[in-house]
């Protein structure tokens, strides 16, 4: 079992639309994956138009009131995958973690806690903000995917961001089996695109994910139909480089199994 966190220090990168859409292409080779919606905005949640049951268990009484995690999960459009939703105990969930021993590893153990576990990999969006969800989201996965878009805000987020997870490594003891940087929104035609993608892999080289997520209208179109972009429009740029980041992480990270 593989465990992947999508989370950035600063908005706007993409990260919901790219764990949504890898999670589906992955799912789509025939492995089965656990979505969770660790953002309290939900947009995951809403991508995967999930909704839990009238009294169902979420994710705050799997981690506050120590409630079986399986029981928050819910089906999705998709016959191979889970979710497990943001609800609006989200908005409480942080404040409710300070009072909780081993309040960081709340999910990590909760998720180690399911045997025998009955999925190939997890996959988790968490929200740009860092607080004890996070903390939660970063420490229950083992590869991290830092979404990255070609301007200088992004950029210097993203120093700020590894010289958090340095001192993260060093207070928690926490190592990630990898950190990849994924380059996305890339508008090759435009000179500061390029100047910051040769940027990224100058400083970021060996983090730099060899595989660039273009800049395609055909992801907000998608988005409105309520449809990943590998459906909506399968042949379109968006959908060659997702495919591309799907079998770079079959073979490259070894993250699924192969068929």
């Amino acid at each position: 079992m593989t465990r992947i966190t999508f989370f950035s220090l600063k908005g706007g990168t993409g990260k919901t639309t790219l764990s949504y859409s890898l999670g589906w292409l992955l799912a789509e080779a025939g492995n089965s994956v656990l979505m969770i919606g660790v953002d309290a905005e939900g947009h995951l949640t809403q991508s995967f138009q999930g909704k839990p049951q009238a009294g169902q268990t979420s994710l705050y009484q799997a981690l506050i009131e120590d409630q079986p995690l399986t029981a928050a999960v819910v089906p999705t459009l998709h016959s191979k995958i889970s979710l497990i939703p943001a609800t609006t105990e989200h908005f409480d969930l942080n404040t409710a973690l300070f009072n909780k021993p081993w309040r960081e590893w709340k999910l990590k153990d909760a998720l180690s806690a399911i045997y025998p576990f009955p999925y190939d990999l997890v996959i988790m969006d968490a929200g740009a903000n860092l607080n004890l969800i996070t903390y939660n989201a970063l420490f229950a996965a083992q590869t991290l995917i830092i979404p990255a878009i070609p301007d200088l805000y992004s950029f210097l987020s993203l120093k700020s961001l590894f010289e958090y997870l340095e001192k993260l490594e060093k207070d928690y003891k926490y190592h990630f089996k990898a950190v990849w940087v994924l380059l996305n929104k890339l508008n090759n035609h435009r000179p500061l695109d390029r100047e910051n993608r040769e940027a990224l892999k100058k400083f970021y080289h060996s983090f730099l994910l060899p595989v660039m997520i273009r800049e395609d209208p055909k992801f907000s179109q998608a988005l409105l139909q309520q449809e990943p972009v590998s459906v909506f429009a399968p042949q379109s740029t968006a959908s060659r480089d997702l495919k591309k980041l799907a079998d770079f992480f079959q073979t490259t990270l070894g993250a699924v199994k192969t068929e």
